[in-house]
């Protein structure tokens, strides 16, 4: 038999009382097997899921979800999934979410504020489970999905003002030890590339950066500080900027290292030796900073790692909704390489 029933010219799709029959129970019992919510003997289920499979019958998802409230599948907002950091975060947090059988659904955040707000109506909609969000500047649509029932967990402190869960790595302390790491070098007038300062990780690792300065002994220069955008080509124009100044910097700390990677294009552009003439360190150890020649010093933070705490903290919350609020905060290390 095949997954619908011809009627005349008509073909009727199946459904769950199809199976019911077929297999000589009731629809509810057939709903408790797909659904996992109620006890059925074992020999029960093996019915109902051979039945299943030989009518190749698949569940319809909203009616799934709206029986159950539980549609099984959680969403993840990220700020730009052509950067290499966000989908070995989405990993990470598939990983966790696989053991409790969730679909993750994903969005670049950089399609721009009139689409995210589309996709969180859509999320909404589809009863989804729970959202990862790893996008500042979204308060507004976290509120509406917690109104709407949905559990949240943010990525980054950006958002740890608000009444959610969150796993983040320390910025601050980042962009502290990144500077640090250059001073250690002998540098003295160290740079700094950093992401927009108004949305997080970039004000965190500035804040970083300024402190070390300061504890240093050295003068932050508003001179030595330039803005990217987090892409490669935001770091080759803020690097040619610093680059303009009439004292440059001998060293430059990168929020991240697609902006690092940039650095090092405008520095060979510009016959610079790296790290002989300008040192430079980067953020996250993408793979790609391995492969840059020479290979880019950086801090290492781990986003699989950050996705997986992620999600195990979206099934507590799943599991909780009232539970207390809830931080992990990841480790991050130092990569020493060839650039700084």
């Amino acid at each position: 038999m095949t997954r619908s029933e011809q009627s005349g010219d008509r073909v009727a799709p199946l459904n769950i009382q199809a199976v019911a029959d077929a297999a000589g129970v009731s629809k509810t019992t057939v709903s408790h097997v797909l659904s996992g919510n109620r006890p059925v003997s074992a020999a029960t289920r093996r019915r109902v899921e051979r039945v299943m499979e030989e009518l190749d019958f698949r569940p319809n998802f909203f009616a799934q979800a709206l029986n159950s409230r539980k549609s099984r599948t959680v969403a993840l907002i990220a700020q730009d999934m052509t950067n290499p950091f966000y989908p070995a975060l989405a990993r990470g947090l598939q990983n966790s979410l696989a053991t409790a059988n969730q679909v993750v659904m994903l969005f670049d955040a950089g399609a721009g504020q009139s689409l995210t707000r589309t996709f969180v109506d859509e999320i909404i909609q589809r009863r989804t489970d729970g959202v990862v969000v790893a996008v500042s500047n979204v308060e507004d649509e976290l509120l509406e999905l917690q109104r709407a029932g949905i559990a949240v967990v943010a990525v980054g402190s950006g958002l740890s003002g608000m009444p959610i869960d969150w796993a983040s790595s320390d910025d601050e302390q980042i962009g502290f030890d990144a500077t640090t790491h250059l001073h250690g070098r002998g540098h003295r007038r160290i740079g700094i590339i950093s992401g927009p300062p108004s949305a997080e990780p970039g004000g965190a690792r500035l804040a970083g950066y300024v402190k070390a300065m300061h504890e240093l002994g050295l003068a932050a220069d508003p001179h030595l500080c330039a803005l990217g955008d987090w892409s490669r080509d935001s770091g080759t124009a803020a690097l040619y900027q610093l680059l303009d100044q009439p004292e440059p910097p001998t060293a430059v700390f990168c929020a991240n290292d697609l902006m690092a990677i940039g650095a090092l294009d405008a520095a060979h552009e510009s016959g610079l030796d790296v790290p002989g003439d300008l040192a430079i360190v980067g953020v996250d150890d993408i793979d790609a900073a391995r492969l840059v020649r020479p290979a880019l010093s950086t801090v290492r933070v781990p986003a699989q790692e950050i996705g997986r705490a992620a999600g195990d903290l979206l099934l507590h919350r799943i599991a909780e909704p009232d539970g207390a609020r809830r931080h992990v905060l990841v480790r991050h290390s130092l990569i020493t390489r060839h650039s700084a």
